[in-house]
C-alpha cells in the first residue's frame, strides 16, 4: 500500500471515529430529553389523577416548595459560614508563619 493510500485510510478511520462519537453524544442527549419529557408528563398525569382537590394540591405543592427553598437557604448559609471559617483559619495560619 502506498503512503498516499495509507494517509487516506487513516483520514477515513479518523472521520469514522468522529462520526461514532457524535452519534453517541446525540443518543445520550436524546435519551435525557426523553427522560425529562416523560418525567414532566408523569408529574402532570399524577396531579390530574390525584385523590385531592386542585386547591389542596396547589397548597401542598406551595408548602413543599417553600420548605425546599428554606432548606436550600439554610444549606447555602452553612456553606458560606464554613467558607468564612476556613478563610479565617487560613489567614491566621499565614499570619503565624
Amino acid at each position: 500500500m502506498s503512503e498516499q493510500e495509507e494517509k487516506a485510510l487513516a483520514a477515513l478511520e479518523a472521520d469514522d471515529a468522529e462520526d461514532e462519537e457524535g452519534y453517541e453524544q446525540h443518543s445520550v442527549r436524546t435519551f435525557l430529553a426523553g427522560l425529562a419529557i416523560g418525567a414532566l408528563v408523569g408529574a402532570g398525569v399524577a396531579l390530574l389523577f390525584a385523590p385531592q382537590s386542585g386547591s389542596d394540591t396547589r397548597r401542598a405543592v406551595s408548602r413543599r416548595a417553600k420548605h425546599l427553598a428554606r432548606e436550600a437557604r439554610d444549606r447555602y448559609d452553612d456553606v458560606k459560614d464554613n467558607l468564612r471559617r476556613a478563610r479565617r483559619e487560613k489567614e491566621s495560619e499565614d499570619a503565624t508563619d
